[in-house]
């Protein structure tokens, strides 16, 4: 049995929390190691993590997918509205006060007078597009080389690399506005990752970071089967007060903290693709009509757990606004 890892925030040995024992992106067959992945989780850390760690290899391999968000222009799943949506959505979308990363939200978050972007984990460009209008010159780095090819047909520039491991032509440079936005929990070295972003700040630039919040009730009703877990592309399971550590050990200053993610947990593509995560947890190959009836009736009861919840259980995702210390 391998032994339980220590928790780098803390040191404290973590404790088995959950097995994943199928990738449910790749259908057939469900791959996975022997015995699946084992997730960790630290008490007094607030995190989780894969352990035993994948090689940078094995990291590669879980993106060769016939379909991955990042490699096409599709939102996907959490687009898709439909006739099941309007009662449900509609109802959690008076209920949101969630602070969504829509065009407005950078126009008011990017510095004035903004020469040089830096978008770490670009994916397929998107958010360069929203950002390039603000900043004089907007860099992405993407190791995914499909999703670089996306982003660069948009005409933008995408460099290969990780966020553990930036492009001399990156690091020669510092930024006045920086994001990792659902990067960090795919990184073998989140500390490592931030420590590098906040290095390339100018004095008063701005760094954003965003990841799944695992503090949701959603996971917590769901467990293996939150679409936001999403193992073993993600290797690392943060809440606002893990993601605010590793900040602060990475030399930064968090000037804010907001969460955002909630009526989209309700949307019927959220529900299909959990459904078919049940699916395949339970070694079929598609999902039946029972498994989506099932997840439409916790979707129900999770809104009438949510709807007055604090943020850090409601929302599926928490973002941080810092600066370099």
């Amino acid at each position: 049995m391998t032994s339980a890892p220590l928790c780098p925030l803390t040191g404290e040995q973590m404790r088995p929390w959950v097995n994943i024992i199928r990738d449910w992106r790749r259908k057939k067959p469900c791959m996975a190691p022997k015995g699946g992945w084992q997730l960790w989780w630290s008490e007094a850390g607030h995190y989780g993590q894969i352990y035993p760690r994948p090689s940078p290899t094995e990291v590669a391999e879980f993106y060769q997918l016939d379909s991955y968000y990042t490699h096409d222009d599709e939102a996907g799943a959490l687009a898709r509205p439909g006739f099941a949506d309007w009662l449900r959505v509609g109802i959690a979308a008076r209920l949101d006060s969630g602070v969504h990363p829509s065009a407005e939200y950078w126009v008011r978050r990017v510095p004035k007078g903004a020469v040089l972007g830096l978008d770490i984990g670009a994916g397929n460009g998107n958010l360069m597009l929203e950002l390039a209008p603000l900043i004089e010159r907007v860099v992405g780095i993407e190791p995914d080389a499909e999703a670089r090819e996306t982003a660069r047909a948009k005409g933008l520039t995408v460099l290969p690399g990780t966020a553990e491991a930036l492009p001399p032509e990156v690091t020669a440079e510092r930024y006045d506005f920086i994001v990792i936005a659902h990067v960090l929990e795919h990184c073998l070295d989140p500390e490592m990752a931030l420590r590098n972003a906040a290095e390339l700040l100018k004095p008063g630039g701005i760094l954003v970071v965003e990841t799944p919040n695992n503090a949701a009730l959603g996971l917590r009703q769901q467990g293996a089967n939150w679409f936001w877990l999403d193992v073993p592309r993600h290797l690392n399971f943060f809440t606002e007060d893990s993601l605010r550590a590793f900040a602060s050990r990475a030399g930064l200053k968090v000037t804010a903290c907001e969460y955002w993610g909630y009526a989209r947990q309700m949307l019927e593509g959220w529900l299909e693709a959990q459904a078919e995560i049940a699916a395949c947890m339970d070694g079929r190959d598609a999902a039946r009509p029972a498994d989506l009836a099932r997840q439409r009736r916790l979707a129900w009861r999770l809104m009438a757990r949510t709807a007055w919840a604090p943020a850090a259980a409601k929302y599926d995702s928490v973002r941080l606004i810092c600066q370099r210390t």
